[in-house]
């Protein structure tokens, strides 16, 4: 019996760093281990300190590879940050031989549609086909195999800033790993949590992080928006630190365990016991109180989020309404809030499809690492299926944006 393909994924947050390893099997993925340590040197999604960051990474790799008793010298890696930016764009090919679309014509149909003006300190890292559109017809999921002398692609572009997307690949290399693939953080997220069915009729996922809030929009089996909200679950940690005069490790544990997004769903005489900076003795504090502190923040997360949704288009286009995940969709009526400033439903939603230590990623805020693993499980069977057939991709741009376009209509 030939041993299981394994997988690697890092996943580089601004509140945490986890490392994970599974093995492809029949039944899906299995995973072996999961290394997760305090991020530093990270801040809103770029890094900020290249060694101290590298010592987060290493600490988080050093313990998932204890747990799968397996080295680690390579991963596919998450990437976000308020420098990534987005852009639809469209190319079109003629058919090159005997009327039939092969992957040759829907390779250059792609790199047609990534020639867009991109400026130097830039770069493309996902170009995403929304649609083909062969001899006028619309809405082709799947063009190859299809008869046609013309084909247009429509495609999603996501850049991001160079100099930011080579600190992460440093701080990989400084931790001992190589960057097989970067993946775009929410993407990632939404291959986690959810299905077919909700992108085919339209959903939002919004993934909120300690930094940042990353949004994909999803509409009739593509994606048509993805945005970087510069702002996260460490605001709301900030400003329960303010609030209460409280150090921010202090302030953490009080949202983790008694933070609340509405005030009257609360007990009134319900209260939390800490000792405020210049107090000798510990002081009742109404969970109330805190709720009027979050509420505000919690408000204006989820009318960013709702922003973007417009943007995207009317809200009658996501009846899948908005899913939830991250760390900070853990903080409790953040679910309603959003309902409420968005006008479509909203749930928290956790990773599925992992069996073995799944456990130990089993919450929100595992839902990038878990994606990143099936991504890169994915992308390997693709890998060789091209090997396979002759028709393997160099790993340069082009290849890349070939393999991230594949992926999603292999997903969606």
């Amino acid at each position: 019996m030939t041993r299981p393909r394994r997988v690697f994924a890092l996943d580089l947050g601004t509140t945490k760093v986890c490392c994970a390893v599974a093995d492809m099997e029949s039944t899906g993925l299995r995973v072996l281990g999961v290394g997760e340590a305090p991020s530093r040197g990270v801040r809103k999604g770029a890094v900020i300190d290249l060694d101290t960051a590298a010592e987060s990474v290493a600490e988080a790799v050093d313990i998932a590879e204890q747990m799968a008793g397996i080295p680690i010298d390579s991963a596919v890696v998450g990437i976000a940050g308020g420098h990534i930016t987005s852009q639809n764009s469209r190319g079109v090919v003629a058919v090159a031989a005997r009327g039939e679309v092969r992957d040759y014509d829907v390779n250059r149909a792609i790199d047609a549609a990534r020639a867009v003006s991109v400026p130097s300190d830039r770069e493309i890292v996902h170009v995403l086909p929304q649609q083909f559109t062969i001899d006028g017809q619309e809405g082709v999921r799947d063009a190859v195999g299809m008869s046609g002398t013309r084909l247009e692609v429509d495609a999603h572009i996501i850049t991001g800033a160079h100099t930011a997307i080579q600190n992460v690949v440093k701080v990989a290399h400084k931790a001992g790993l190589d960057v097989e693939d970067m993946v775009l953080q929410v993407l990632a997220s939404a291959d986690a949590t959810v299905g077919r069915d909700e992108i085919e009729r339209g959903v939002v996922v919004a993934d909120v992080g300690g930094g940042t809030t990353d949004v994909a929009v999803f509409s009739k089996g593509s994606i048509v928006h993805t945005a970087v909200i510069p702002v996260g679950g460490n605001h709301v940690t900030s400003d329960l630190a303010v609030g209460l005069r409280c150090d921010l490790e202090t302030a953490e544990t009080v949202k983790r365990n008694y933070g609340h997004c509405l005030e009257l769903t609360l007990p009134a005489d319900a209260e939390v016991t800490l000792t405020p900076l210049g107090y000798d003795e510990p002081q009742p504090i109404p969970q109330r109180y805190l709720a009027e502190i979050i509420g505000p923040r919690a408000r204006e997360m989820a009318s960013l989020i709702a922003a973007e949704v417009e943007r995207a288009g009317p809200v009658g286009l996501f009846p899948g309404g908005i899913v939830l995940t991250g760390g900070g969709a853990l903080l409790r009526g953040f679910a309603e809030v959003t309902q409420q400033e968005s006008d479509l439903p909203a749930r928290v939603a956790t990773p599925a499809g992992m069996h073995g230590m799944n456990d130990e990623i089993r919450g929100p805020g595992h839902a990038t690492v878990v994606g990143l693993l099936t991504w890169s499980a994915r992308n390997g069977r693709r890998q060789r299926a091209a090997r396979n057939n002759g028709h393997a991709h160099s790993n340069n741009g082009n290849g890349a944006g070939n393999r991230f376009g594949r992926w999603l209509r292999d997903l969606f």
